[in-house]
């Protein structure tokens, strides 16, 4: 199992064993297949779609710091992404990789493959600095478990 951070818009490349789990406060309607935020589904190519990583979702109380256009603003001197960043420190990260296993394990045992890989999904593309992304690839790495972002180009 590996985990990677990726974007909304790179779904389309995924492989069916590569799992999309959202961190955004508000998801795009077709990622639950336009039938409401609880809504999973197989998309054409059999990746499933509609799964949440609630833990990585941005608590609401950080809702209006950030005005969701790209900015100057470095992740240090950003308010959203250091109240996030605090949030992320609230999280047990053993406690986190027990539940991304967990749901491997019963992914795998259900669709009766070896291995699945998780993609952790933000809105913004990798060049934009301000980003979740950022703290998120922060916060693992800074927890002994280095992920880096899915490019497809990259994936034999």
């Amino acid at each position: 199992m590996i985990i990677f951070t990726s974007y909304f818009y790179q779904i389309r490349n995924f492989p069916r064993t590569l799992i999309p789990l959202s961190t955004a406060l508000g998801d795009p309607a077709w990622y639950h297949d336009n039938q409401g935020k609880q809504h999973q589904f197989f998309d054409k190519r059999g990746v499933l779609n509609g799964l949440r990583a609630h833990p990585f979702v941005p608590q609401m109380q950080y809702d209006g710091e950030c005005s969701g256009k790209p900015c100057l603003l470095s992740p240090n001197d950003c308010g959203f992404l250091r109240n996030y960043r605090a949030q992320l420190d609230r999280l047990n990260f053993d406690d986190i990789l027990h539940r991304f296993q967990a749901l491997h394990d019963r992914i795998c045992n259900d669709w009766k493959v070896p291995d699945i890989d998780f993609a952790l999904i933000v809105h913004e593309a990798p060049q934009n600095p301000c980003s979740e992304r950022q703290v998120i690839l922060r916060w693992f790495a800074d927890n002994g478990m280095p992920i880096q972002e899915w490019r497809k180009w990259e994936i034999i």
